[in-house]
């Protein structure tokens, strides 16, 4: 299937307008306040939008890494052991001090973030859901790493087709840091990130895109980093169609939000955990 358009669902009207000027196809603005015409369209939204879709009824392909891909990652490119379950399999004892993240959704009761354990995290998601059955809830685990510099590359079909530079941490004062974030740099002109370091991210992200051969959706983003010695590691892997762009070149990550919702690949078909999905309230239906 060839998609004639990109309907961009956002309030941030940038989104589409940096999309748009790469010239590729015809990107579609859109709120979002009800289920768009998706005759011939590829969408790039929110993951909670995309639920309120499914809800509605309307079913398109979406694809993505899915909860337990970053673990097959092999261990050279990690740097790190990691691992994924759901929250009821969560072994009894394991390790303190853990990186913990919900693997398909974002919670803002329940953040990406080292906890002392897993009981803390399982806690940490009851409180959440106030009480509610979160079993079934699908989360990755990991031991921790301090990045210093962190980078998202958008793939498709086995190639890195955009980079950008999303966030850094800097040492400050004293024992203090300093965020910088992708919305207060520059590409090309802060000195402290020179031009090659995206072009370094995404040629580790070609390394590791290679390594996976087949194994890996038609399109999807791949975090990478660096620790304070300079040893690039992989962050994470996301769905490409609700991936913030950065500053990556809009051709690109266009070419892999298309790629990323591909027929034919249910394989990677994009699934909800069913807490999340049970809660989404449906789109309402355009008026004809």
């Amino acid at each position: 299937m060839a998609y004639r358009k990109l309907t961009v669902i956002s309030s941030a009207s940038w989104v589409a307008r940096d999309l748009a000027a790469a010239g590729t196809i015809e990107v579609v603005p859109s709120l979002g306040l009800d289920v768009p015409d998706l005759e011939g369209s590829a969408l790039w939204a929110s993951w909670a939008w995309a639920l309120r879709l499914k809800a509605a009824g309307v079913e398109h392909p979406f694809l993505s890494p899915g909860p337990h891909w970053l673990p097959t990652v092999p261990e050279r490119f990690l740097r790190r052991r990691v691992w994924s379950g759901t929250l009821a399999g969560m072994p009894y004892q394991g390790p303190v001090n853990t990186f913990y993240k919900l693997a398909e959704h974002k919670h803002a009761g329940i953040p990406a973030a080292v906890y002392l354990g897993r009981g803390v995290f399982q806690r940490t998601a009851l409180t959440a859901f106030n009480g509610a059955a979160i079993g079934g809830l699908a989360y990755i685990g990991s031991e921790p790493v301090e990045f210093v510099r962190e980078y998202r590359c958008f793939i498709a079909h086995g190639e890195v087709t955009a980079a950008s530079f999303y966030k850094a941490t800097l040492p400050g004062v004293g024992d203090s840091t300093v965020e910088i974030t992708w919305d207060a740099y520059e590409s090309a002109a802060d000195p402290k990130y020179p031009a090659g370091s995206t072009a370094e991210a995404a040629a580790f992200a070609a390394e590791v895109v290679a390594a996976m051969g087949d194994a890996q959706p038609p399109g999807y983003t791949l975090d990478v980093g660096t620790d304070a010695e300079g040893n690039w590691s992989v962050v994470e892997a996301n769905a490409a169609w609700f991936s913030n762009i950065y500053h990556a070149p809009a051709a690109g990550v266009t070419t892999s939000i298309l790629a990323s919702q591909e027929p034919g690949h249910q394989d990677w078909a994009w699934t909800p955990d069913d807490l999340f999905a049970r809660r989404a309230r449906p789109l309402p239906k355009g008026t004809p």
